[in-house]
């Protein structure tokens, strides 16, 4: 009857939905209710006491209802999420404390120089964190996880931590992991559920293309990414499937799958011309279209309230939503009108700005868009509502100064602010004085307002007191005697 009591509290503190969040609970609405809600904090503090992470107080009671310190929640973290301990110090003035803050250290739970205030109260603000580093993860997915088992708001009992470690304990990074479900989200993207989250390294992109192997020659594009607020769901992006056509999917040579393809195409609503050779094309959120870039565990920190935990179905706010994923060696057709269609390129990191979808695509190299010309854009992965524009002449970007960072590196202003990340996979040309040469490369997502930041390639590197041309490599920008002065 324990074990069976044990395994319904894990199951009732874990319980998952189709997208991979939370259930959260209920709010109690009766005695019965709140009856029910305490036993699972009973539950989940047994389940911990038979690990040895609780222990009962003198009268034999665990206390649910005590508040923790800053120490005694870090040793239940520690031995929860089964961090390295080493053995007790014999030193007379060590703390009973010490060996599991000397963990969390390590462990990287706590910075090395943080004023740690044992017996001062843990503040519900420091858990997330605490409990994300633990995991290598996001806050925001523990954040979300707190919120569903409606626990810390200002300080935390021993009786929610013991239910907040034990969900955290499922999130816990495994080499063993395995999956559990796989399904076609869209014709570009599968969402593959695991038992617990995959190491980091084999989250890797080089990990991911040797331990997944498909059927019908499809392939992934880019790595796995960590649905926020999920324990251990992910967005597996690939190859164009099929529509309905059934393929094998095989995990480390150990476990098969067989998969539909996806049947929808992402519904984008409008094209756009950003530059004489690139347009992009766009939807918002409110459209049913977002970007995995604001769902996923790896991105929840950089994109501020843009980022959201989806619910079941990956709906939001009872609203679905279609997921783009990653869209790396992404193509699209351009026919202009009486002329044959073109094979465009996506421009790598252009796929979502300010909570918008907008990915660019670039003509190939030498060529551009004609002014006048109308274009009607396909892709065998989006289809558009509006699918054609006219082209018009638009003035290229004109750099304005360059200055030296470090000999490897330089930053490029422009004239004015682009507003857009129009940076994206464009060189400029460096002439040195005594005729060198070297060409420097956009570093991608470091635009801030004009200026970004161009790195030499090749191994190349600025020679002190050179004198330096700066012109682009290409129609992109245009330069009037730009010169860079290496001191």
């Amino acid at each position: 009857m324990k074990k069976r009591n044990q395994q319904a509290a894990m199951i009732a503190i874990a319980m998952m939905i189709g997208g991979g969040a939370l259930l959260p609970f209920q709010t109690p609405v009766s005695a019965a209710g709140a009856s029910s809600a305490a036993a699972s904090v009973e539950q989940a503090m047994a389940k911990l006491a038979e690990q040895g992470v609780l222990k009962g107080a003198g009268d034999g009671k665990l206390h649910a209802e005590r508040h923790l310190t800053n120490a005694e929640f870090i040793k239940m973290a520690v031995l929860a999420l089964g961090l390295n301990v080493e053995a007790a110090s014999v030193l007379p003035q060590a703390k009973w404390y010490d060996v599991y803050v000397n963990a969390a250290v390590t462990g990287g739970l706590l910075a090395k120089d943080a004023q740690f205030q044992p017996n001062k109260p843990i503040a519900a603000a420091d858990i997330a964190g605490i409990i994300a580093k633990a995991l290598q993860r996001d806050a925001k997915s523990v954040q979300y996880w707190m919120d569903s088992l409606k626990i810390g708001q200002t300080t935390l009992t021993r009786g929610e931590a013991a239910q907040l470690l034990l969900l955290a304990q499922q999130a816990v990074r495994g080499e063993q992991a395995s999956i559990v479900s796989v399904k076609s989200l869209n014709k570009i993207t599968l969402e593959v559920v695991f038992d617990r989250p995959m190491t980091p390294e084999d989250e890797t992109t080089a990990a991911a293309q040797a331990n997944f192997t498909f059927g019908n020659g499809l392939k992934l594009v880019n790595q796995p990414r960590l649905k926020t607020g999920s324990i251990a769901t992910y967005i597996v992006p690939v190859q164009t499937m099929k529509p309905g056509e059934s393929f094998s999917l095989t995990y480390k040579g150990k476990q098969t799958f067989n998969v539909t393809g996806g049947e929808e195409t992402i519904k984008l609503k409008d094209v756009r011309q950003v530059t004489n050779d690139t347009f992009e094309v766009s939807s918002l959120r409110e459209d049913g279209v977002i970007d995995y870039g604001y769902v996923i565990s790896a991105y929840a920190g950089g994109r501020g309230a843009n980022a959201i935990v989806l619910e079941a179905d990956n709906t939001f706010q009872g609203k679905p939503l279609q997921i783009i994923s990653s869209l790396a060696s992404r193509q699209a057709v351009l026919t202009p009108e009486n002329g044959a269609p073109i094979t465009v390129n996506y421009v790598g990191f252009t796929q979502s700005t300010d909570g918008k979808q907008e990915p660019k695509f670039r003509l190939p190299a030498g060529t551009s868009l004609q002014p006048g010309v109308t274009y009607t854009v396909t892709s065998d992965w989006f289809e558009l509502a509006n699918k054609t524009f006219t082209a018009r002449q638009i003035e290229p970007l004109a750099i304005a100064s360059a200055a030296n960072i470090d000999g490897a590196s330089i930053a490029v202003s422009l004239t004015a602010d682009p507003g857009d990340e129009l940076f994206a996979y464009r060189s400029v040309q460096l002439k040195g004085k005594d005729g060198s040469v070297l060409t420097a490369q956009y570093r991608v997502q470091t635009r801030k307002g004009e200026v970004g930041i161009f790195d030499i390639q090749n191994g190349g590197k600025l020679a002190a007191g050179m004198t330096y041309e700066v012109t682009p490599v290409g129609a992109w920008a245009t330069a009037s005697e730009i010169v860079l002065d290496v001191k």
